[in-house]
């Protein structure tokens, strides 16, 4: 049965993991350590007021099993960790990231580039959010963004705010186009990075290359064969 693993079950991770479960995608993992919070309740749909303090994974994955109960839910109260990142991400079909953390971006781009599992990133910054499809094959992250920005030079949702329909918008065409990967559409995706603009209404789309030398999609250190039992 295929899995597919969300990192991070926050404003982004709710609304598609919502999506897909009622959808009837078979086996989702939700991997989270955080717990649920009165300041985050504009944007995160699965959870109310009665949920604040408790595990968002676990919170997450009650709701979607009374929605869906032929969707297997796996909940998982854990932070993504250079140490623990391989045996999350290996073994699933797709994973999709919207976790605001780079450090975490970059483990699940590396570990996806290391198993060759297609994965979505997301994220939301104020009022502007963007998605893209990594297929591996054709480009990853890295290719995209090489190294992480120095700390301190990319506001954080904290410092600026997070508009939560941006939120709502992001994690529903995330949903749809993580769908259209599991039924074979993903040409259309490939080599794009769309940005959505809360004050335009606008949706663009904008092209990008695989780097031939990139070190974890094109044959890099990343790429040892490992065996797993």
């Amino acid at each position: 049965m295929p899995l597919y693993l969300f990192w991070d079950v926050g404003g982004l991770g709710n609304p598609v993991s919502l999506y897909l479960a009622t959808a009837g995608i078979g086996r989702l993992t939700l991997v989270d350590d955080d717990v649920v919070s009165l300041s985050n309740l504009h944007r995160q749909i699965l959870f109310t007021e009665n949920d604040i303090g408790l595990s968002k994974a676990e919170v997450a994955g009650k709701s979607l099993r009374h929605r869906n109960t032929d969707v297997e839910i796996i909940s998982v109260n854990d932070r993504l960790t250079a140490e623990n990142a391989d045996k999350y991400v290996y073994g699933h079909d797709l994973v999709i990231i919207g976790s605001d953390n780079l450090d975490s971006r970059y483990l699940v781009n590396d570990m996806c580039c290391r198993y060759r599992i297609p994965f979505i990133n997301a994220s939301v910054l104020g009022g502007e959010g963007e998605f893209t499809f990594f297929d591996i094959e054709n480009g990853c992250y890295r290719c995209v963004f090489p190294e992480k920005p120095p700390e301190n030079s990319i506001p954080l949702p904290e410092d600026i705010g997070v508009l939560g329909t941006s939120v709502g918008v992001i994690g529903t065409v995330a949903a749809t186009m993580a769908v259209e990967v599991i039924i074979g559409n993903k040409e259309y995706y490939i080599n794009k990075l769309f940005v959505f603009n809360s004050i335009k209404l606008s949706m663009k789309a904008y092209c990008f290359s695989k780097d031939d030398n990139c070190p974890a999609c094109s044959g890099g250190y990343f790429h040892a064969d490992l065996h797993k039992t």
